[in-house]
């Protein structure tokens, strides 16, 4: 199987996997928000910011040099392997060390023991992640999906599970460390290569560096799309940092794992051609336009219908969301072409490039949250979408810089996602203005069915070819 066919079946593969992922996950959240409160979602997402932001200064991942590296001696993994574990410890002892100091500091003292137990995870990470960019590195993309789809499963029923059972905001961590546990076992009992007792620093020094820049960029990204909870959490109650969460996990849930199954199938094969950039732009633009074939009108008819989805999903103790929501999907459609940009500069061996991007980016959000927070959360939301408007600029100047491309290039890949926008846009408006009289799920239904007639009709080729290569037609 040539590279251009194991890569397009690899991303079909983890899209299939992720789409019954996203459904899975909905379901959970549509239970989860009926049975817990506002006030618990927004502890879950202070937690779990706090321990990220301690692991961003302590763990490195040594997953992008191993994936980059493409082969590696038993030497060198074994030795990453050791390090890695030794790292999450250190980071595990940190985050038991001073969660009391930032739940004094929010002035929220159930956030230690929700820490503590979310903190767990630390400690799993290491034992398998070697082994998961291994199966990554090859291509082996089915077994991935398998992984990751039954460890999510196992996840939810848990989660609910403890939901029902009286488990309170324990119920959401749980559904998270209950998966990992799953995805260790899994990725252990399939994979081939095991550590052994060997430790060389001096064989993978090139490649801890490596990953030290990459790690950089992913530094600043984590900033980027979380210093909001670190800021707000001061500034807002847990419920209404429960609202902010809920809204944002809505707009960005669909945005992370449609930019992931692509960051994954991207990055080993971009690296397999790291030399041809002209191969690399072209595969790069080609996904973004898969992506926001996706993105641009998804997010769009969820801003557009929200009201009634989420009073009619997850009942009336969500409203205070709703506005919040219908501003943040347009932040998530940009989000979701933004993303997967990083991947090129990794490719290429310069992730140190991501790192300055997403510097500029997270100074933009963190001024953005800075204004918004004096008014209230909808200007935060706002300032929010702007400042995602002005990263994507900053992305676009500088990939330009690294692999040049012309404007007709990038419209050639985008103008019908952004057709598909124009003409929902026009949908709104006229339903607002009473041009014409629907119900919700009316309305919901014509724009899902015009702005996805349009995306097909005007994406044949590119569709045809990927049907195709799925179908072994194509070498």
């Amino acid at each position: 199987m040539g590279l251009k066919q194991k890569i397009v079946q690899g991303g079909f593969l983890l899209a299939s996997a992720n789409l019954l992922a996203q459904f899975v996950s909905i379901g959970v959240n549509i239970i989860l928000a009926t049975i817990l409160v506002p006030e618990d979602f927004g502890l879950v997402a202070l937690a779990t910011t706090y321990i990220g932001f301690v692991k961003i200064f302590t763990v490195i991942g040594f997953g992008s040099a191993i994936i980059y590296e493409r082969k590696s001696t038993q030497r060198q993994l074994s030795t990453l392997y050791w390090l890695n574990i030794g790292l999450c410890t250190l980071t595990f002892s940190l985050v038991i060390a001073t969660i009391p100091l930032a739940a004094e500091f929010y002035e929220e003292p159930r956030l230690v023991n929700v820490a503590m137990v979310a903190a767990t995870s630390i400690v799993l990470y290491p034992l398998f992640t070697i082994h998961y960019k291994i199966e990554e590195r090859d291509l082996r993309f089915k077994l991935l999906s398998k992984v990751n789809v039954i460890a999510l499963l196992i996840g939810a029923v848990v989660g609910i599970s403890s939901a029902y059972a009286g488990a309170g905001v324990y119920a959401i961590v749980l559904q998270s460390v209950i998966a990992n546990v799953t995805r260790l076992i899994l990725i252990l009992y399939h994979s081939n290569w095991k550590p052994s007792l060997q430790f060389d620093f001096g064989s993978v020094s090139h490649m801890v560096w490596y990953a030290a820049k990459f790690k950089l960029a992913n530094t600043m990204l984590f900033l980027e799309r979380n210093i909001d909870y670190l800021i707000m959490g001061k500034v807002f109650t847990p419920t209404i940092l429960g609202y902010y969460s809920f809204a944002y996990n809505i707009m960005y849930a669909p945005v992370k794992r449609i930019s992931t199954i692509f960051s994954e199938v991207l990055f080993p094969s971009f690296s397999a051609i790291k030399d041809s950039n002209e191969k690399i732009i072209s595969g790069y633009f080609k996904s973004k336009q898969l992506i926001a074939m996706v993105a641009f009108p998804g997010m769009s008819i969820l801003s557009f219908n929200a009201e009634w989805l989420i009073t009619s999903v997850f009942g009336d103790k969500w409203i205070e969301a709703i506005p919040i929501v219908e501003i943040l999907c347009f932040a998530g459609a940009l989000q979701a072409i933004s993303q997967i940009g990083s991947v090129v500069f990794a490719s290429i061996g310069k992730p140190e490039v991501s790192t300055y991007i997403t510097g500029a980016r997270t100074v933009l959000t963190i001024l953005a949250i800075y204004l918004g927070c004096q008014v209230g959360i909808l200007l935060v939301a706002y300032y929010l979408v702007i400042a995602k408007v002005l990263s994507y600029l900053i992305l676009l100047v500088v990939l330009f810089y690294f692999i040049p491309f012309t404007l007709r290039f990038y419209l050639k890949h985008l103008w019908s996602p952004i057709a598909a926008v124009i003409l929902l846009i026009l949908i709104q408006v006229a339903s607002v203005q009473g041009f014409f009289v629907l119900s919700p799920i009316g309305k919901l239904t014509l724009m899902s069915v015009l702005s996805g007639v349009l995306i097909v009709m005007t994406n044949l080729k590119i569709l045809g070819n990927l049907y195709s290569v799925l179908t072994n037609r194509v070498t």
